[in-house]
């Protein structure tokens, strides 16, 4: 006997109510949490003005690591000082949050560990033009000491026609400290004052500027970043070709410096806590591939890099070619365990592929802000961009082993 649809029906829900059951909380991901829960909201800049040591004790390094420069040649054991400083408007929070050398983790509570994982770490801030403060920034100690961080480029273009760029600094510069002739141009844990001159721009400019100096900024220099260790292994320059004392020892004798990633197993960073307690930013970055200098054959290539295509290639990956970062602040107690679990995230959106090489940062980061005068602006009108970010920061890079 044929059934009717409504028979079917009937008996349909009759038998889905022995169907074994529960409640489920189910929900979508993120319901009930608001976004300053996970971040603090950054705070609109006019822009930055950064300083940084950089100690590259690690196995195929390069300056690309500094967000400015190429990485061939290498720079294996180098520590060098850079500065950089820019400025713009309408004001943007990138000023706030993004570094041109290395990113802050987020903002994290005191004695309180917190990571963040991030694919961009540099990119393009909104700022309609960018603004002129002068010939230079100046770093200035108490004994005197100065450091300039000229302006690129040196003169306005002429005739104009479009929005020029103005940065200042960018020079790479070996660290002196203590020495007999030379003045240092790092001082840990001092407060050096930091200014600029003002200018006025020729009227054909597109360019903004600042006409008043700046006199009573100040930048802090963060803690002596030492003692750094890996897996209870202490992290140091490597000395290719020479020992300890700066001895010849042939071209046989390469010193690796390299450790394990937290791929697998959990790795142990120590360092040496300092007295005012100021919290680390420790960094895990996947690099990808990025050519250099132009070849013929791997002769024509630095030590760390390949001939392939006609292009020099970097063996573990390219300093400036970041494919994504785990940024983690942390408290200044001594140790930090970087699990297999704060890589999990970034696993998921990179792919394997993309990835030639990993390197891991250690870095006490001081930062501040400045008021400055409001800008000129290249058709005649007044824009307020105050305030500008300081940013100190000690920073030693170490290779990984490739996940």
């Amino acid at each position: 006997m044929a059934l009717s649809i409504g028979t079917i029906w009937v008996w349909t829900t009759i038998l889905g109510c022995f169907r074994p059951s529960d409640t489920y909380d189910v929900h979508l991901w993120g319901e009930g949490t608001e976004l300053d829960e996970v971040l603090p909201d950054p705070e609109p800049m006019g822009g930055q003005i950064e300083y940084a040591r950089m100690r590259m004790w690690g196995t195929n390094l390069g300056h690309g690591l500094t967000g400015l420069y190429g990485d061939s040649p290498r720079a294996d054991g180098t520590s060098i000082t850079v500065g950089y400083g820019w400025f713009g408007y309408p004001r943007d929070p990138g000023f706030d949050r993004v570094s041109t050398f290395l990113s802050p983790g987020p903002p994290a509570a005191a004695n309180e560990d917190l990571c963040i994982s991030r694919l961009v770490t540099s990119g393009y801030l909104g700022i309609m033009e960018y603004v002129d403060v002068g010939d230079h920034i100046s770093l200035l100690a108490d004994d005197g000491t100065k450091v300039l961080l000229e302006r690129d480029p040196s003169v306005h273009h002429r005739p104009a026609g479009e929005s020029w760029f103005a940065g200042y600094g960018g020079s790479l510069k070996p660290v002196i400290q203590e020495h007999e002739l030379l003045p240092d141009n790092w001082k840990s844990g001092e407060t050096w004052s930091v200014g600029f001159p003002g200018t006025v721009v020729p009227s054909e400019s597109t360019m903004g500027a600042i006409p008043y100096p700046l006199i009573d900024g100040a930048m802090v220099f963060p803690p002596d970043l030492a003692g750094f260790t890996v897996d209870d292994e202490s992290v140091r320059p490597p000395h290719h070709y020479y020992d300890d004392d700066g001895v010849w020892v042939g071209y046989e004798e390469f010193d690796d410096v390299r450790f394990p990633g937290p791929w697998k197993n959990a790795v142990s960073i120590g360092w040496e806590p300092s007295d005012d307690g100021t919290p680390l930013t420790i960094v895990v970055r996947y690099l990808g591939t990025a050519e250099e200098e132009g070849c013929d054959c791997n002769a024509d290539c630095n030590d760390g890099f390949t001939c392939l295509e006609g292009s020099c290639v970097g063996d573990e990956g390219s300093g400036w070619n970041v494919v994504g970062e785990v940024a983690c602040t942390v408290a200044d107690d001594g140790e930090f365990m970087l699990t297999p679990q704060h890589m999990t995230t970034l696993d998921t959106w990179v792919k394997r592929k993309e990835i030639q090489g990993a390197v891991l940062a250690v870095a006490r980061i001081s930062e501040g802000t400045v008021e400055v005068a409001d800008v000129l602006t290249y058709n005649q009108k007044r824009v307020e961009i105050t305030p500008v970010r300081t940013r100190a920061l000690d920073v030693i890079w170490t290779r990984l082993e490739a996940p």
